[in-house]
């Protein structure tokens, strides 16, 4: 297998097939992944943008365009091209992101606060993705089931955490990096158990079936969070944690949402 052959069939055909991840993707992905958070950050701290709770408003928009245009692609509503697909999504919304983010810097020079347009501009962007999921959905079971499972998670594992002492859960970054990987480890839990979904990452899948049971994605997740916010909370400046927080945030919550809309649009 000469170096064309192993790209095509380890990195192009997963991606265009729905094959999910390999040991080989995931590791490159993860590379490509860590070192785009860290010059995001240093792009963040050279436009002095505070992350703070008015950028995560301003951000959010996009996070919903990234998941429900995601989504519509796994239910062919949307072409399966290499900007909506994984890992071009997050290229695509990363540069709307950008783009939008330096006209608001632009306007906030004339008065009007960046994150109030970065919103707006990226609330015109999910207006049509949202219209088409909506009017596809023909499963609104999974809604009810993923509502009432996360409910239950973040109720049980919050109380439980703070029980053992778990200070941290003070801290409203981390318990919406708790939330958003709940979710996504919800979606995960319904799709395989309930409606024949796979998980996609090879860790992830392997452990499920090793355990024969999807459930076992609850305490993986937890296990790998209270190890990164250690991480987070030991090795980063206190000043550019909530970057960091948000950053984990996003990779578990729009992953999430993108599953759970999946399941209600093809059930």
């Amino acid at each position: 297998m000469n170096i064309l052959d192993f790209i095509s069939r380890y990195f192009i055909q997963p991606i265009y097939n729905g094959e999910g991840y390999n040991i080989y993707n995931t590791v490159v992905y993860g590379l490509v992944l860590g070192v785009g958070i860290i010059l995001v950050e240093k792009l963040l701290i050279k436009l002095r943008i505070k992350v703070d709770f008015r950028f995560f408003i301003a951000l959010l928009p996009f996070l919903i365009f990234a998941s429900t245009s995601r989504s519509l692609v796994d239910a062919s509503i949307f072409p399966r091209t290499a900007l909506l697909i994984t890992p071009g999504i997050f290229i695509t919304t990363a540069f709307l992101a950008f783009f939008s983010l330096i006209v608001s810097l632009g306007l906030q020079k004339r008065g009007i606060e960046y994150h109030k347009t970065m919103f707006a501009l990226g609330s015109i962007l999910t207006v049509y993705p949202i219209y088409k999921v909506f009017t596809s959905i023909s499963h609104w079971k999974p809604l009810i089931l993923i509502s009432f499972l996360l409910l239950f998670s973040i109720l049980i594992f919050m109380y439980g955490f703070e029980r053992l002492g778990y200070s941290q859960l003070k801290n409203p970054w981390v318990k919406a990096v708790f939330t958003g990987h709940l979710l996504d480890a919800t979606a995960t839990i319904v799709g395989v158990t309930y409606y024949g979904f796979f998980e996609e990452h090879v860790f992830g899948n392997w452990l499920i079936h090793l355990t024969h049971t999807a459930y076992i994605i609850y305490p993986l997740k937890l296990v790998v969070l209270v190890i990164i916010i250690y991480i987070i909370d030991s090795m980063v400046e206190e000043k550019q944690r909530s970057y960091w927080y948000l950053a984990f945030f996003i990779i578990g919550f729009a992953p999430g949402l993108r599953d759970a809309l999946t399941i209600m649009l093809l059930g």
